[in-house]
């Protein structure tokens, strides 16, 4: 019995071009989400505070509610749209149905120089929109090195 060797033909190659698009598409389409993240946000100062922390706002349902100073009254801005504090209520009324059952906070960037009524109606407005997550936003004071280990 003889057995027959088979030659070999070649090397064979895998074509990489899908994937490179493959890889480029995917790039692309997270650039440009993770910009719009970015354009909910007002050009605002915000409060200082000294024992705030950051917090890891991906895993919510999260709408940002700005509060920018407007000749010594505060706008109520959402994703570059002024709304009166009724209106804000429906707004949030119809992002809290199509939030789908996760779980809804409203973000508040207020104006340091924004006075205190402005923002209660804000809050207010959430309120009758049966909001219960918050979270204001506030400018966190950078302590130096010896006042954090209790020095002078």
């Amino acid at each position: 019995m003889k057995i027959a060797k088979t030659k070999s033909l070649g090397t064979v190659s895998v074509n990489m071009t899908p994937m490179i698009d493959m890889v480029f598409n995917l790039l692309i389409f997270f650039i440009l989400t993770s910009q719009f993240a970015q354009l909910e946000t007002e050009e605002v100062v915000l409060p200082l505070s000294t024992t705030a922390t950051t917090k890891d706002y991906t895993e919510f349902r999260n709408v940002v509610i700005n509060i920018v100073n407007k000749d010594g009254a505060g706008e109520i801005i959402v994703f570059h749209r002024p709304f009166t504090p009724q209106e804000l209520t429906e707004h949030l009324k119809q992002l809290k149905e199509k939030a789908e059952g996760r779980i809804m906070n409203v973000i508040l960037r207020a104006d340091a120089d924004v006075p205190y009524e402005d923002v209660a109606r804000v809050m207010l407005a959430a309120g009758a929109a049966r909001i219960q997550g918050w979270w204001i936003t506030t400018e966190i004071e950078k302590k130096d090195k010896d006042e954090a280990r209790g020095g002078t």
